[in-house]
């Protein structure tokens, strides 16, 4: 039996974990879940919905209504991305080849996480899936002595990621840091839960020791100096915006899940709290809440059910957050190519009702490789039929960024980062010369930034160096 390590965040449904093969084990590996099937094999049954036998077309219409903007120099700005979660504690070198990957496809943003928590130095105070950070690199830790989260600024710590903004900059890229994670990898919220002895997911949002370390947490990270250049975070443009967290639910798939204490509106009034506070930080930059996109009502699927406290309605609508964000796997949720046309069209339309730009910041098709050479040997086609009609649907439909899960490159150890979890693109393969095919197109021919060229209220902006948001024309 082969072991493919799964990210956890990719993997999970609304009430369990799940596989193919219906067995999944959590362990350190990747920081993620391990499917176990027959190597090679594709999955069984459960995702013929995504082969790429002869089907009906779907026809991508283009919106005839105006989006809410990014603005970047003045300019309409619609882009492409992607996201990577080991550059904050792998070796330069293996830093450097994501960043020149991503430049070299056209690519304008990286989404990073901007956390590695532990519990105490001196172990008294366990560690989420007993590992301090990751690879001996953390940015907080529990101190016994004060009672209260600690910070790591040192060349384990926050200089880390000192090193993935300046060298992005230097590129001419942008990072996009998440301050905090759902799931239980490089510690997140169930880390605060341990540190105040506390025992339910949702408490992360609601008790109030745990809201004031992670306002501490937001303090520290934005007005943090970058050990290399002297730049306050608050103050560089190579930061695109922050992230409250990422795919943040009221449950979290742990034996910290409460099915009572919370509602719908938890998560709202926590990002509204959170997000409030880092504008009254810094000015400067856009705030995202970094949800998976599940809306309430409108189809009968668990998606659009308030999944987990989930409203991304009423998270986008917060008046301190400034653009939506929604992810996209269909492999592992169970659903099919019909769903993902459909949810990619629906959240478009959401933040076209809001006046408000819209992300989607995580999307994969799944493929499988070659034990030996790591060449795809399955999925590659319904891959790129998947990217193509996803990208498309984002341009004409009135969408402004995709970025898509993930970015890898060189590997000190191994030669080449490995394909843990079957989503994992590689700078000049078929499926990267594809994205950046569409990180052209998107930075040329989005219908949002086009019926944004004419908006006169774009007259009224003033020069800066960081970007903005606009709302669409006629909104306020």
């Amino acid at each position: 039996m082969k072991q493919y390590a799964i990210n956890s965040t990719r993997w999970r449904n609304p009430n369990r974990l799940r596989s193919a093969a219906g067995v999944t084990l959590c362990t350190l590996l990747a920081g993620g879940c391990v499917q176990l099937k027959e190597p090679n094999a594709p999955p069984p049954g459960s995702i013929k919905y995504m082969d790429v036998k002869p089907r009906a077309p779907y026809a991508v219409k283009a919106t005839d209504r105006p989006s809410g903007y990014f603005v970047r120099d003045g300019k309409p700005f619609c882009f492409a991305g992607t996201n990577n979660y080991y550059l904050t504690f792998k070796s330069h070198r293996m830093t450097d080849d994501v960043l020149e990957q991503a430049k070299a496809m056209g690519l304008k943003l990286i989404r990073v996480w901007g956390f590695m928590d532990c519990g105490s130095l001196d172990g008294s105070v366990p560690s989420v899936k007993n590992e301090c950070g990751k690879e001996g690199n953390y940015f907080q830790y529990w101190d016994p002595v004060t009672r209260r989260p600690a910070y790591n600024d040192g060349e384990n710590g926050l200089a880390r990621l000192d090193y993935v903004i300046s060298k992005a900059r230097e590129l001419g890229l942008m990072i996009m840091p998440v301050l905090t994670n759902n799931w239980p990898d490089f510690g997140g919220m169930d880390q605060y839960l341990i540190w105040y002895g506390l025992n339910k997911h949702h408490e992360f949002y609601t008790a109030p020791r745990v809201k004031r370390a992670f306002k501490d947490w937001i303090a520290h990270i934005v007005g943090h100096v970058n050990s290399l250049d002297g730049v306050p975070y608050r103050d560089d443009p190579a930061i695109f915006g922050w992230e409250l967290a990422n795919e943040p639910r009221c449950k979290n798939a742990t034996k910290f899940d409460s099915l009572e204490g919370w509602d719908k509106t938890t998560m709202v009034t926590w990002a509204e709290q959170m997000s409030a506070y880092i504008k009254s930080l810094d000015a400067n930059h856009l705030v995202s809440v970094g949800d998976e996109g599940f809306l309430d009502g409108g189809k009968k699927h668990w998606a659009y059910q308030a999944n987990d406290g989930v409203d991304h309605r009423a998270l986008s609508a917060i008046k301190s957050i400034d653009f939506a964000t929604f992810h996209l796997y269909p492999d592992n949720w169970g659903t099919g190519y019909a769903f993902a046309n459909d949810w990619v069209t629906d959240h478009v339309k959401v933040a076209q009702e809001l006046g408000k730009p819209t992300m989607l910041e995580e999307y994969g098709a799944t493929v499988r490789r070659d034990e030996k050479t790591g060449q795809i040997n399955w999925g590659l086609d319904r891959r790129l039929d998947a990217f193509r009609l996803w990208n498309e649907i984002m341009i004409q439909g009135g969408g402004n960024a995709s970025l898509f899960w993930m970015l890898a490159g060189v590997d000190d150890d191994k030669g080449q980062y490995p394909d843990y979890d079957g989503f994992t693109i590689y700078g000049g393969d078929e499926s990267a010369r594809v994205l950046a095919q569409y990180a052209a197109t998107m930075a040329t021919d989005a219908r949002a930034c086009r019926f944004a060229q004419d908006d006169p209220a774009l007259k009224t902006l003033g020069p800066s160096k960081f970007v903005g948001v606009m709302p669409a024309p006629g909104k306020t």
